[in-house]
């Protein structure tokens, strides 16, 4: 197990050597976009396939597997996984071509997982999902050493974010505010506090006379009573 881990290190390290210049007929990269990793389905994924079909013969589920075979294979040459500075695209489809694409400033989650022949052969598969996205927007099936994939993806979508919030790329349609504007806000934050300044003090004098008013009604009462006594 340990071998072919390191096989699929080398392997990816191959290629990202070899077609960092040479991208597929098929993808279009935008300006300043650079090709990182590039792979496809590992062939030991029809190991499991040929394996579960040929135990299940004593059924004819068995054979119906194995028919599937040339189809699996057709399936693995016919899907290209890429990996860019700025996207990730799944090519896939045998008679016609789909591709998916997902930009890295829209990537959630990834998800990695093995199944019980991924863990025998040595492959794995990661699952991008989108903010909003109910499930996986696109995955990476079936590929070797998956997790050092997942890795560079994670690297590149934080270096990709980064450079959002350092000032260099992000922050699109934000403007510096002019002196004249904060002169401005400055004038009406002062008008403010003033209106309020106002109203306190106006609610003060309003309080001071309502108690003058009330302490002078007992006052009155006792020099009327007073008044009576010396009578």
């Amino acid at each position: 197990m340990s071998e072919s881990t390191e096989t699929g290190a080398e392997s990816v390290t191959e290629m990202d050597a070899d077609d960092a210049t040479a991208p597929p007929e098929w993808l279009s990269l935008d300006p300043g976009e650079e090709i990182v990793w590039i792979g496809r389905p590992a062939f030991e994924t029809l190991y499991g396939t040929i394996l579960s079909g040929l135990l299940l013969t004593v059924v004819l589920i068995g054979f119906l597997i194995l028919l599937g075979v040339p189809f699996a294979y057709l399936r693995i040459q016919n899907t290209d996984y890429v990996v860019t500075t700025e996207s990730l695209y799944v090519k896939s489809g045998i008679f016609s071509t789909n591709i998916e694409t997902v930009d890295l400033d829209r990537i959630q989650n990834t998800e990695y997982n093995r199944s019980f022949w991924g863990k025998q052969f040595g492959y794995g598969s990661i699952s991008i999902s989108t903010a909003g996205s109910s499930g996986a927007e696109i995955s990476f099936d079936g590929i070797p050493d998956a997790p050092a994939v997942r890795d560079r993806i994670t690297e590149l979508q934080r270096r990709h974010s980064g450079r959002g919030d350092d000032g260099t790329g992000g922050g699109e349609g934000e403007t510096p505010a002019s002196a004249d504007q904060i002169t401005e806000l400055i004038e009406e934050v002062r008008a403010t506090r003033e209106a309020f300044e106002r109203v306190e003090r106006h609610l003060v004098d309003g309080e001071a006379s309502s108690v003058q008013s009330a302490s002078g009604g007992p006052e009155g009462e006792d020099s009327d009573d007073s008044a009576g006594d010396d009578s």
